[in-house]
């Protein structure tokens, strides 16, 4: 699958943000949002561009920094708009758990980081999530039963 993926690009906080547009191809419909990231990313590098890269006359700004941790739809640190939509086109999916068979072959997809007060930009798609996991350590989250089987050693 072939894409055009418009990303949001900013050094910092302080400095003006902008778009870019990447064309990435031969992405297989079973990749995960962030591993099609994680290919560009691995494109951009062997173009040579990298975070100085402007001075020397490549036309990125370099890798594109995004955060994740987990990869498994449990902690939400991938957490990015796609096409205005947080995580993207699919409901109650996570963006590590969005795969590009859910997109059209040739489409434009635009990636932004959280845009909140509380989830100030770092760079490029990474936020500062500390706010969150303030409340995470203090013990703000609940507990659920989703109905499974009782362990075995109860």
């Amino acid at each position: 699958m072939d894409f055009n993926v418009k990303i949001w690009r900013q050094k910092n906080a302080k400095s003006q943000g902008h778009f870019e547009t990447y064309h990435i191809s031969g992405i297989e419909a079973d990749a995960s949002f962030l591993e099609m990231l994680d290919i560009l990313n691995e494109q951009l590098i062997r173009e040579g561009c990298d975070p100085v890269a402007i001075e020397r006359g490549c036309q990125s700004s370099g890798p594109v920094s995004f955060d994740h941790d987990c990869r498994e739809g449990i902690c939400g640190a991938c957490s990015l708009y796609i096409d205005g939509r947080a995580h993207g086109p699919d409901d109650h999916v996570t963006t590590c758990q969005l795969f590009m068979r859910h997109f059209k072959d040739g489409a434009t997809i635009t990636v932004e980081p959280w845009r909140s007060s509380g989830f100030p930009l770092i760079k490029d798609l990474v936020v500062n999530r500390g706010a969150f996991d303030q409340i995470l350590q203090a013990g703000g989250f609940i507990s659920v039963r989703t109905g499974s089987a009782q362990d075995a050693n109860n």
